[in-house]
């Protein structure tokens, strides 16, 4: 039943025309691998790689940030209003404690966080394979022509139906087993005898939400237990991102020559712009220059064509 609510919640999700945040660096690992320019021998240019992994960083960070946000909004108006309502805190002092362990990188957060990104890793790969399998087997065209559809549905409706399983086949496959990944974590940890769990971002958000009205959590308090929520987030993105980028970058035919070097750059650039890590100052900083040296030629071009 765990398994089928997660599913069913993400695939949910995905039909409302919302996304989940951590699974973009598992969707979009290949695209960003075309980007990726090719030094000698197949060896990935460790500049042109720095860079795409700060994109990834600031992206993702921004889309880690829009969930948790929602998320931790939406649990304590939730967990506010069951308290206004019944005259007691939705979760008890245990449950607050328990929840607020969960999260903590000593009681195992940040490995179950990976076990997290490991699922979100193969539910990209997936999705990728029942969007293929869809255009492989024309899906589109077959449900639009087949028999039991024809009869009940008209034209028009039969094409809007078959073109939406056609270009959401694959997403929600993968959403639904990435929910059954998800739930069979800890049956599977308890048929092995082994303690594995799993943590996302966006239930560890929202039971922050929980804990916080529930158990009256102070600011400082707060802000803490929430860096150690972003600490999976940031777990879940790196673990997911790197292994669909490693596969991306074999599919290519390219690889990374040196780690050292590829972290070097990243460093230097990082040194530069510090705030390159979540805000993108380089494209600020060239539309500044870009903007201040068109100020520049103004007056010079208005020069030139008053002497016409």
């Amino acid at each position: 039943l765990v398994s089928l609510n997660y599913g069913l919640g993400f695939v949910l999700i995905h039909m409302l025309g919302l996304r989940v945040a951590t699974k973009q660096p598992a969707m979009t690992a290949a695209s960003f691998a075309a980007e990726v320019e090719k030094g000698e021998n197949g060896r990935a240019a460790h500049k042109k790689l720095a860079n795409l992994l700060l994109d990834v960083n600031r992206s993702q960070w921004a889309a880690v940030w829009g969930n948790v946000s929602i998320a931790v909004l939406t649990a304590s108006i939730i967990a506010l209003s069951y308290a206004l309502w019944a005259q007691q805190p939705l979760l008890s002092s245990s449950e607050v404690s328990y929840q607020l362990q969960a999260v903590s990188p000593w009681h195992g957060s940040l490995f179950f966080a990976a076990i997290a990104g490991v699922w979100l890793f193969c539910s990209g790969i997936i999705a990728g394979f029942f969007e293929n399998r869809a255009n492989y087997l024309d899906l589109r065209q077959r449900l639009f022509h087949h028999p039991l559809l024809r009869k009940i549905l008209p034209e028009r409706p039969r094409r809007a139906v078959a073109d939406y399983w056609h270009d959401n086949y694959g997403p929600i496959a993968g959403n639904f087993i990435f929910g059954i990944l998800l739930g069979m974590t800890g049956y599977l940890g308890y048929l092995l005898g082994l303690p594995l769990d799993i943590r996302h971002v966006a239930f560890a958000s929202a039971n922050l939400g929980y804990s916080t009205v529930s158990g009256e959590l102070g600011p400082f308090s707060f802000l803490f237990y929430l860096v150690l929520v972003l600490l999976i987030g940031f777990v879940n993105l790196w673990v997911s991102f790197t292994l669909a980028l490693n596969v991306a970058l074999r599919a290519r035919g390219t690889r990374i020559g040196q780690f050292s070097l590829l972290l070097k750059s990243v460093l230097e650039q990082i040194k530069q712009n510090p705030l390159n890590l979540f805000f993108p100052v380089t494209v600020l900083a060239k539309t500044t220059a870009s903007a201040k040296k068109t100020d520049d030629s103004t007056p010079a071009n208005e020069l030139i064509n008053k002497g016409k």
